[in-house]
Order: C-alpha cells, then structure tokens, then sequence
C-alpha cells in the first residue's frame, strides 16, 4: 500500500474515532523537548522547500510509524498534526518577536 494512500486511510479513521468517542490504544513512544526542538527545525526545513504537498507524511517517521498497530498509528497521525501545528505556532511567534 502506498504511503499516501496509508494515510488518508489512517486519517478517516482517526476522525471517525474522534466523531464517535472511542479510546484509543495505548502506544509505547514518547517525545521529549529535544525532540520537539528538532521537530520544528524540520517544520521550518519544509517550510522553506518547494514542492511539499503532504507536511505531515514527510514529518511522521516510518520505523515508528510501522511498528505500531492501527489504532496506535492513528494516534501517531493526530499526535504529528498537533505537534506540527504547535510548531508553527511557535515559528509564528518567533516572526512577531524579531
């Protein structure tokens, strides 16, 4: 299955999960402030390349991605939208603060 095809499919799902109120399974990652550092570095990366259609595909790491079952990659989905949208967030602010 491709990869962009992966997740949209991951992506309806985790909407509908969110529409109905399932729970979702409990997934064995974490992400600490270094790693949200380096998350937005590479926002700012994708940001400034040319061409990008899918942020959150090119985001999301394939070794985690792939070793988790389909509930925990539909929270891995949702979990990558929120830290990219605080990412931008954040690169927002740092616009206004110069």
């Amino acid at each position: 299955m491709k990869r962009e095809n992966l997740l949209k499919r991951l992506a309806l799902k985790a909407k509908n999960k969110l529409i109905s109120n399932n729970p979702f399974a409990k997934i064995e990652y974490k992400f600490s402030q270094s790693d949200e550092c380096e998350f937005t570095k590479r926002v700012r990366e994708i940001l400034d390349a040319e061409g990008i259609v899918n942020p959150i595909g090119q985001l999301m790491e394939e070794k985690i991605l792939f070793s988790l079952d389909e509930s925990g990659k539909e929270k891995y989905l949702l979990e990558t939208v929120e830290r990219y949208l605080r990412a931008l967030k954040s690169i927002e602010n740092e616009k206004f603060t110069i």
